[in-house]
C-alpha cells in the first residue's frame, strides 16, 4: 500500500500561511492605528495585545511556509509483502528488525499520564549492518539503530490505514507492545475468544450501594421530619431552632448523597470480558470498550512500571490508530497503555478475575511485576 503526504501538508501550509498574511495584516494596521493616535505607551496593555498577536501570525507564517516546502520534498512510503520502500532506498523484511508507531505525548502534557491523544510517528529499527541515507534518531537504552520514517499527522492515510498494512506484511516485526511488556507476535494471531466456554463473564461492583442508597434516603426523611415539627408546626426558639436549622442541613446533605449512591446501585463499576473483547465502565460513566481485534496486549500488575503501588491493574495497550482521548492512559517506551481497574476493587479481585482474562486474551495475556 502507498502512503503520501503531499495533499495534507499542502492543505495544512496553506490553512497556516493565508491566516498567517491576514492577522498579521490586522495587526500591521492595529500598531499603525496606535502610533497614530499616540497610544504606543510602552507597556500599555492594547501595545503588549498587538505585538503579541503580530508574533503569533508570523510564527503561523513560517510554519505554513514550512509545510509548503516540505510537501516538495521528495517522499515515497510502500509498505507490502516485500518491505518497506522509501524514496531513497529499498528495505525487504529480512533487513528490518522492527517497525512501531511510536508514540510522543502532546505538548504541555505529562510523560507519564495524559488525558489527550499522543502524536505517533512511524519508526524504524534495521538489522545488524544495515544503514540508511538519513540521521538515526538518538536513543538512550536501546543498543538498535532507529530511524523515523514519517510523522502520522503527515499522511493522507489515516494512522488505521497504515496500522492495517503494518499488521498485514511485517508479521512479529511490527511491534504494537513494549517488549518489556511481551515479545513481539504477529497481530493477525487471533486468541482463544471464541473457543472459551461460558460466554461473556462480568464483574460489577454494587456491593452496599442500594443499602446505603437507602440509608441517606432515610437518614433525609429523619431530618426533613425534625425541621418540620420543630420549625413548621411548633414555633422553635433557642436550642429548637438551632437543631431545626440543623436538621435541614443534615438533610440539604443526605438527599445528594442518596442520589449518588442511587446512582450507582444502577449503574456500578463494571468489568466485562468475552468473546467479543473486553470492556470497563467506572461508575455512572460511559463504558471504554476494546474489541479482541483493537488489543496488541492484556497485562495485569502495577498500574504504572516502577510504581510504589504494587496493588495489581488490568492494563490494555490497544493497537496504534484504535483508542484516543483515554483517561488513566500512559506511555511506556513509546507504546500507548490505558489502565482499565484495579482488580481489588471487582468482586472476587485478581482471583476471580484473572483466569477469565487469560482464557479469553490467550496469547495477549501477560503479568508484570
Amino acid at each position: 500500500m502507498e502512503f503520501t503526504v503531499e495533499r495534507t501538508l499542502r492543505r495544512r501550509g496553506r490553512r497556516f500561511f493565508v491566516w498567517g498574511i491576514i492577522v498579521t495584516a490586522v495587526a500591521l494596521v492595529w500598531l499603525a492605528d496606535l502610533e497614530t493616535n499616540g497610544r504606543t505607551t510602552a507597556g500599555s496593555d492594547s501595545t503588549m495585545a498587538a505585538w503579541f498577536v503580530l508574533f503569533l501570525s508570523v510564527v503561523s507564517v513560517f510554519r505554513g511556509w514550512g509545510d509548503l516546502r516540505k510537501a516538495k520534498r521528495p517522499f515515497r512510503l510502500r509498505v507490502d509483502e516485500f518491505g518497506i520502500t522509501l524514496h531513497d532506498t529499498e528495505l525487504a523484511w529480512e533487513q528490518i528488525d522492527a517497525v512501531s508507531l511510536w508514540h510522543t505525548p502532546n505538548t504541555s502534557e505529562s510523560v507519564d499520564e495524559f488525558p489527550a491523544s499522543p502524536k505517533s510517528r512511524l519508526t524504524l529499527w534495521t538489522a545488524p549492518g544495515v544503514t540508511l541515507r538519513r540521521k538515526a534518531d538518538r536513543t538512550f537504552g536501546d543498543d538498535r539503530t532507529r530511524y523515523t520514517l514519517v510523522e502520522c499527522k503527515d499522511l493522507d492515510q489515516s494512522v488505521s490505514e497504515l496500522t492495517a498494512a503494518l499488521a498485514a506484511h511485517a508479521g512479529a516485526r511490527f511491534e504494537t507492545a513494549p517488549r518489556s511488556v511481551r515479545p513481539p507476535i504477529p497481530v493477525t494471531v487471533s486468541g482463544p475468544e471464541r473457543n472459551v466456554p461460558g460466554g461473556e463473564q462480568v464483574f460489577a461492583d454494587a456491593r452496599q450501594a442500594g443499602t446505603w442508597a437507602l440509608v441517606w434516603a432515610g437518614a433525609a426523611a429523619v431530618c426533613m421530619f425534625s425541621f418540620w415539627e420543630l420549625m413548621i408546626s411548633h414555633t422553635a426558639e433557642g436550642v429548637g431552632a438551632v437543631i431545626g436549622l440543623c436538621s435541614l442541613g443534615g438533610a440539604v446533605a443526605c438527599w445528594p448523597l442518596a442520589g449518588r449512591s442511587l446512582l450507582r446501585w444502577h449503574r456500578p463499576l463494571r468489568l466485562r470480558i468475552g468473546p467479543s473483547g473486553i470492556g470497563m465502565r467506572e461508575f455512572t460513566e460511559e463504558e471504554q470498550y476494546f474489541s479482541w481485534a483493537q488489543v496488541a496486549a492484556v497485562t495485569v500488575g502495577p498500574r504504572h512500571p516502577g510504581s510504589r503501588d504494587t496493588r495489581p491493574w488490568v492494563v490494555v495497550w490497544p493497537l496504534p490508530g484504535t483508542a484516543t482521548n483515554l483517561p488513566h492512559s500512559y506511555l511506556l517506551d513509546g507504546h500507548q497503555a490505558y489502565a482499565l481497574v484495579r482488580l481489588d476493587r471487582l468482586p472476587g479481585g485478581a482471583e476471580a478475575v484473572v483466569p477469565v482474562i487469560r482464557a479469553y486474551a490467550g496469547e495477549r495475556y501477560t503479568e508484570t511485576a
